[in-house]
């Protein structure tokens, strides 16, 4: 058996043939370089792919610009769009019949049908219809049934015949669209809103900020570019908005707003409301320009599609400009109740703020709640009451006060609304 000093001895012998020659740790350190360099390379190669990849799944998904969409070409002067579903040849002969006997604007020739159906939503029939009058005028006429008589066919509006290059949605916002004439519907939610898109339009969504509620009909449904829509007696078109919608041929992707426009009125009965510009501001008061001879006078409300404004103190008819008091100026006041829960008050600006007061202590009005405030133009305090703000907190118990949000962009107006009464 070898002792340990020989076996010491031969483990160095050993060890001594393995020992690196010089300038092998340095060979080792640079090849290890180039093995970090070169998955650096292809890490960063990776990276890249995965960007381009990345980039070209944005661009699939559609992260571009909105579809567009084409306007049917013109049909003379009056809109190309095909009719809404099954069109009524009995209905367009009753409609075009009561259309000529209107106002001696008759006959009418070359009468074509954008719709002629009953709408199970108005429990009526609804009419549109293109034409000239007898001085050769295009015009365009909403036609609905009068549930007091039999749902007889009632002229609700004849307006001339829009752009037909670039109207998108024709509309009709009314409480006077289910019985006769000119009169208002006794049901509380007896404000109907019709509206009929292009072609191409797959959904319409009309809504109203006279109550908390939208309705987008469904696409691809037979008659989804019309929708007739119920809203409580207090929607104007003022504060009626309408949207349209393209169904992206994505799968699974959301629909896409194409338009976004004002409701339109007018019907015989309606209060009218005459387009004003901001030009000028003055502490709590604004000044607008408006089209001469429109009947502004001082106490006629101020809208924006969002609520009231504030209401005209000066009119100056002559140049065609008015001063509004804000509702949050000193100088304004006046009498409201809450939507749905009807309670009572009456509110005043602050110079900053709304408040409002002679709330009964009883009465409950809680934080969100919409406050109405009736407008003079109408017949009605329910009739086309606008919406002046919100409750901001909840009303303590027993107190008659709370502060009210506008609901109105008061800082940013550039165009608004002067209600004026229905012309006689």
């Amino acid at each position: 058996m070898h002792n340990t000093t020989e076996l010491r001895d031969g483990l160095v012998d050993l060890a001594e043939s393995v020992v690196p020659t010089e300038g092998y740790e340095g060979k080792i350190m640079r090849r290890a370089d180039r093995r970090r360099g070169r998955r650096r390379i292809a890490a960063g190669a990776a990276a890249a792919v995965c960007v381009a990849v990345l980039l070209t799944m944005f661009r699939v998904v559609g992260f571009g610009p909105a579809p567009q969409l084409a306007a049917p070409p013109p049909d003379g002067p009056f809109l190309g769009w095909s009719p809404v579903g099954d069109v009524d040849a009995g209905l367009v002969r009753e409609a075009t019949s009561v259309w000529d006997r209107a106002n001696s604007a008759g006959p009418h020739t070359d009468v074509r049908a954008l719709v002629a159906t009953r709408h199970p939503r108005l429990r009526s029939t609804v009419v549109i219809l293109q034409g000239y009058d007898k001085q050769g005028d295009a015009r365009l006429a909403f036609f609905t049934g009068d549930s007091g008589a039999a749902d007889a066919l009632r002229m609700r509006v004849d307006r001339p015949a829009p752009d037909p290059v670039k109207t998108q949605v024709i509309s009709l916002v009314s409480p006077r669209l289910s019985g006769s004439g000119g009169v208002v519907s006794n049901d509380s939610w007896g404000t109907y809103a019709i509206a009929l898109a292009m072609p191409g339009v797959t959904a319409v969504r009309v809504s109203s900020t006279a109550v908390d509620d939208e309705m987008i009909q469904e696409p691809d449904a037979p008659t989804s570019r019309l929708v007739v829509k119920e809203f409580p007696i207090a929607a104007t078109a003022q504060t009626t908005t309408i949207a349209g919608f393209v169904k992206p041929k994505r799968p699974f992707a959301s629909l896409t707003k194409v338009f976004e426009v004002p409701g339109e009125g007018g019907v015989d009965g309606d209060a009218r409301a005459v387009p004003a510009e901001v030009v000028d501001r003055n502490g709590q008061q604004i000044i607008v320009a408006f089209p001469k001879d429109q009947g502004v006078r001082r106490g006629q409300l101020a809208v924006v599609a969002e609520g009231l404004v504030g209401r005209v103190t000066e009119a100056d008819t002559v140049r065609g400009e008015a001063t509004v008091d804000l509702i949050t100026s000193t100088g304004f006041a006046g009498q409201v109740y809450t939507n749905i829960s009807n309670v009572p008050g009456s509110v005043r600006g602050t110079g900053g703020k709304l408040v409002m007061e002679g709330v009964p202590a009883d009465g409950g009005v809680y934080r969100t709640n919409r406050v109405l405030m009736p407008d003079p133009s109408q017949q009605s305090n329910q009739v086309g009451a606008v919406t002046i703000g919100r409750a901001s907190a909840d009303k303590a118990a027993g107190a008659t006060t709370v502060e009210l949000t506008p609901t109105a962009d008061l800082a940013n107006l550039t165009r608004l609304s002067i209600m004026t009464p229905s012309a006689p």
